[in-house]
């Protein structure tokens, strides 16, 4: 009986979420209340509050659960190094890396939805949201940003790439034209082939640090 309570609540959770999500995206996360995110799933705001202390709670909640399914991807995606773990990986590999998971993001809707909150529904200078913006945009655990700056360290070591080439800086660079241009495609700005444009643009961050 525990363990059926346990999985409904699980359940719950994961609907009060999606519901959230969406509304978000729809409404605007400032405008959108437990009372929607109860009524939408028919369900009462108490229901709601006891899965989650605040609107802020459940924003990190969901913040949470999207970029660990990214960082998931990411991390299945990159090639198995052995026992070196990261040693061997190099900028090519996380622009492979990068561009597949931008073709995966375009094809899934709650992923591109997510995506459309961070960017266009939240007001990041707001002071509550410090927490939210910490967790999203400053991670310290190994994502996207992490990648791509241990593999210019690894192309500066081997050569690949030129001694004095700042590797946080190409790091925040790339990571700002892949999220750039998906954002662009996302919102339908970008007319010409998404693939293609990441390859492009990664190709001549490439050619500015090489050796």
């Amino acid at each position: 009986m525990a363990k059926r309570t346990k999985a409904d609540a699980e359940k719950t959770r994961t609907r009060i979420l999606a519901s959230a999500l969406s509304l978000f995206v729809k409404r605007g996360y400032e405008r959108t209340t437990f009372t929607d995110i109860a009524s939408r799933l028919k369900m009462t705001k108490g229901a709601v509050y006891w899965h989650f202390e605040s609107k802020e709670k459940l924003l990190l909640a969901l913040v949470d659960e999207m970029v660990a399914k990214f960082r998931r991807q990411i991390c299945d995606m990159l090639p198995e190094d052995g026992d070196d773990g990261l040693e061997s990986l190099t900028f090519a590999d996380v622009v492979d890396t990068m561009v597949r998971n931008a073709t995966l993001l375009i094809g899934d809707a709650k992923g591109t939805a997510f995506f459309l909150l961070v960017h266009e529904q939240i007001r990041w200078s707001d002071a509550s949201m410090d927490k939210v913006r910490e967790e999203l945009l400053v991670n310290k655990r190994f994502g996207p940003w992490a990648a791509f700056k241990k593999a210019v360290e690894n192309d500066i070591r081997d050569g690949r790439a030129r001694s004095g080439v700042d590797a946080v800086k190409v790091a925040s660079v790339a990571v700002a034209i892949w999220d750039g241009l998906v954002h662009s495609r996302i919102a339908g700005i970008l007319q010409c082939d998404l693939e293609e444009t990441l390859r492009e643009a990664f190709d001549a961050v490439r050619r500015s640090i090489e050796a």
